[in-house]
């Protein structure tokens, strides 16, 4: 058995410990959430494929058209601007994707201006705003959870989450909770 230096085991030891701090907050949040009714849910945007929606985005989606048909909100805005690689903007694929699936146009608002999470909540919140909505649902894929909810609480809007399934495939699922985990130490480190 190999033995590291005993300065290179605390090294070690506090790596792990910031790691899993990092990570379980990340991984309970995908788990415990608990969608709870509001005037309105929002669906963060990700990747779309020319003009349809990517994986993760569809699996946002059916979470979001599961809790109309449940009645937990009347109304659902859809977050998500145009990348510099995709054809359409997020907003508009994930809004013809819900009217496909039977939600009627007028109950889909569409938010085309933001690149990020925090870009997607603060310009939600002021449609919310504009229209009187108090409490809302954030969808979003499981991995996506913890940091939306810490966004919105900066932001100070009242919201619950929904956590949509992550892809098949256990490369995809641990490369997306790393990545929130780096992200969540990035908006650690910025505070």
């Amino acid at each position: 058995m190999v033995f590291l230096p005993h300065w290179r085991r605390w090294l070690l030891a506090v790596l792990l410990f910031a790691f899993a701090a990092l990570e379980l907050p990340v991984v309970a949040g995908g788990f415990l959430a608990k969608p709870a009714p509001a005037d309105v849910m929002i669906v963060l945007g990700s990747r779309v494929f020319g003009t349809e929606p990517g994986p993760m985005l569809r699996l946002r989606l059916e979470e979001a058209v599961r809790l109309y048909r449940q009645g937990l909100a009347p109304t659902i805005i859809v977050s998500g601007a145009r990348g510099e690689d995709e054809a359409v903007a997020e907003a508009f694929a994930m809004r013809d994707y819900l009217v496909k699936q039977g939600i009627p146009g007028e109950r889909i608002f569409t938010e085309d201006g933001s690149y990020n999470t925090y870009q997607n909540l603060a310009n939600s919140q002021a449609m919310m705003a504009a229209r009187g909505y108090r409490r809302a649902i954030i969808v979003s894929n499981a991995s996506h959870i913890h940091r939306s909810l810490v966004l919105a609480r900066d932001l100070g809007l009242e919201a619950s989450a929904a956590p949509a399934p992550m892809p098949d495939g256990l490369y995809l699922k641990v490369r997306n909770y790393l990545r929130e985990g780096a992200a969540m130490a990035a908006l650690t480190l910025r505070r």
